[in-house]
């Protein structure tokens, strides 16, 4: 099973998490205080207090209710119909779609000003991406798309360090080349898949690249 943040939550509190949501998105972390959000949603800071003790407390529930919805999106892919390589890409859509709808400075700020929160956060990303992994090769090995002596922690490795290097790393000089971050992933996908598919997962993906 997933790892899972999720706590039912008081209408209140879900309205504060979702303007903090948007003032750290538009603002960054750093600079929103909690005098910020409460005049935002005309309340009294008192309000705020009631339902979360800091801004760091603030910061961490914004940023598990985010992965939270990300990883329900995951989840709903174990049981979605399609082989193996359909779900690479069904995954690949989901972290393409949640890297276009979030400031990749957020990422910076997180690690640096919330080292603990952002430590946390990456376990259990990891733990998301295994877990998902896992799943894919052996769905890909029983259908007789992925080659039988693939060492699933090992591909699992791969796969997460590829996610991180899209979120953390500089990748203007590759985007400054007409390459949406759609297309960018897309082409690292392929590649992905070319290096655990064996003859006839090769045909297939050639076969789903050209449709």
């Amino acid at each position: 099973m997933f790892p899972s943040f999720a706590p039912r939550m008081e209408t209140m509190e879900t309205d504060i998490i979702g303007k903090a949501k948007e003032m750290f998105h538009r603002y960054g972390l750093r600079p929103v205080t909690m005098d910020d959000i409460a005049k935002e949603l005309s309340v009294s800071k008192k309000t705020l207090y009631k339902y979360f003790s800091n801004k760091e407390e603030l910061v961490e529930k914004s940023v598990e209710q985010i992965f939270e919805t990300v990883s329900g999106r995951m989840r709903e892919l174990l049981n979605s119909s399609g082989n193996a390589i359909d779900m690479l890409f069904a995954m690949d859509e989901v972290i393409c779609s949640n890297i276009e709808e979030h400031d990749p400075g957020l990422q910076f700020q997180l690690e640096r000003y919330y080292p603990e929160l952002h430590a946390k956060l990456e376990n259990q990303k990891q733990k998301m991406v295994y877990l998902m992994m896992h799943h894919n090769i052996k769905q890909g090995k029983e259908e007789g798309l992925f080659r039988p002596e693939l060492n699933a922690d090992v591909v699992a490795f791969l796969y997460y360090s590829r996610a991180r290097l899209m979120t953390e790393s500089d990748m203007s000089h590759l985007q400054g080349q007409n390459l949406s971050t759609s297309s960018l992933m897309r082409e690292i996908l392929i590649y992905h898949v070319r290096g655990i598919a064996n003859e006839k997962g090769l045909a297939y993906l050639a076969q789903k690249i050209k449709s």
